[in-house]
């Protein structure tokens, strides 16, 4: 068994929607982006035969009083669809009062999904 991580990636929050300049065809209205600010890193392991998530949140946005989304997305995957936009999705997690955790959940799309 070796100490390489199998995949490392970021993690993430929306801090921002803004209309792109496509249009949605059923509604005529400009589809909405998210911008992204990075909160931490993400890294992925093979324990004892189960994979497993350890996760470093370095900061949490102001004025959160509630769950938050947490999006990972793995570099492995950032390097297959550069061009595609993440999926919507994620997790919602309570912010943590003390360090980090590990959690383990299967892979989906450009980012992990997992509830807490």
């Amino acid at each position: 068994m070796s100490n390489q991580p199998l995949d490392k990636g970021r993690i993430a929050v929306i801090v921002e929607r803004y209309p792109s300049k496509n249009i949605d065809q059923q509604t005529g209205q400009p589809i909405m982006k998210a911008r992204y600010a990075n909160v931490g890193r993400a890294t992925k392991w093979i324990t004892n035969g189960v994979e497993q998530i350890e996760q470093e949140i370095d900061c949490m946005p102001l004025g959160v009083t509630g769950p938050v989304k947490l999006y990972i997305f793995w570099d492995s995957q950032q390097s297959n669809n550069q061009q595609q936009a993440p999926q919507q999705g994620g997790y919602q997690q309570q912010a943590p009062q003390q360090g980090g955790y590990q959690q383990q959940a299967p892979q989906q799309g450009g980012y992990q999904q997992q509830r807490g």
